[in-house]
């Protein structure tokens, strides 16, 4: 694994860190190949249930390296990679958790966006810029429609307007807020929190959520029973079952 992203694998937990520090880990052309083959490494991985997707050093990700793109412009091979590694958080069936912090501007937005849910530190920034170099942000404009709405997403989107995590989380942005002088520990928290969900159960659920965007309701259903079949077979909902019969025989 390329050193612009590390990743860390404990148990049924993953984190995927970008580690650019110095450039607030500005998106290149190393850092989008090492995190798509990150990302791909942890979906990969039948262990893992839960990721969290988060920046080292003082921002989460400030988007765009400016530097390369005053160079070297920006190749479609770069935008591809970029986009098939954000793609795979999307997809893979586990719940993905980007934990902001910092600056979280442009591409930093499209991967957040790109995650199940996301948390942000009370000194996070969010905005997309990109209306500035004359371009428009990746995939955010059709991400971000689902998350915020089409009116709030134009707005973000043609104005540029940075926001910060009480006013991201408020438009539906972000999904929790916590206390920049106490963000791990709170992080920490929050994860435990999503990770109760037993596994199959969150799969399901992530992939009903996204067909609900992608395919008509009788598709869906259909696609329920399948998951609900594994649902049911599970150690998880045996244990409810015999948990739920043993208390109604001791009423």
């Amino acid at each position: 694994m390329a050193d612009e992203v590390v990743v860390e694998i404990s148990g049924a937990r993953a984190t995927i860190a970008l580690n650019r520090p110095e450039k607030l880990n500005a998106l290149n052309v190393a850092l989008v190949a090492a995190f798509a083959d990150a990302a791909e490494k942890v979906a990969g991985d039948p262990d893992v249930e839960i990721v969290v997707v988060r920046g080292r050093g003082r921002a989460f990700c400030a988007g765009l390296d400016l530097d390369m793109y005053a160079a070297d412009g920006m190749s479609m091979a770069f935008y591809r990679r970029q986009e098939a590694g954000f793609r795979v958080l999307e997809t893979m069936g586990k719940t993905v958790i980007a934990a902001i912090h910092g600056w979280c501007l442009g591409g930093g937005v499209q991967l957040a966006a790109a995650c199940d849910v996301r948390v942000a530190s009370t000194d996070a920034t969010l905005g997309l810029p990109a209306v500035d170099e004359g371009l428009f942000p990746g995939m955010a404009p059709y991400r971000l429609p689902r998350l915020v709405g089409k009116g709030r997403a134009n707005a973000l989107i043609l104005t540029g307007r940075p926001v910060g995590a009480q006013e991201a989380e408020r438009i539906g942005l972000v999904d929790h807020v916590i206390d920049a002088a106490d963000f791990d520990a709170q992080l920490a928290a929050t994860v435990d929190a999503y990770a109760q969900a037993p596994r199959e159960a969150a799969a399901a659920s992530k992939r009903l959520m996204a067909a609900s965007y992608e395919v008509p309701f009788e598709e869906a259903l259909a696609e329920s029973e399948a998951l609900l079949e594994v649902c049911l077979r599970s150690p998880a909902a045996e244990r409810a079952r015999l948990a739920r019969t043993r208390r109604a025989r001791t009423r």
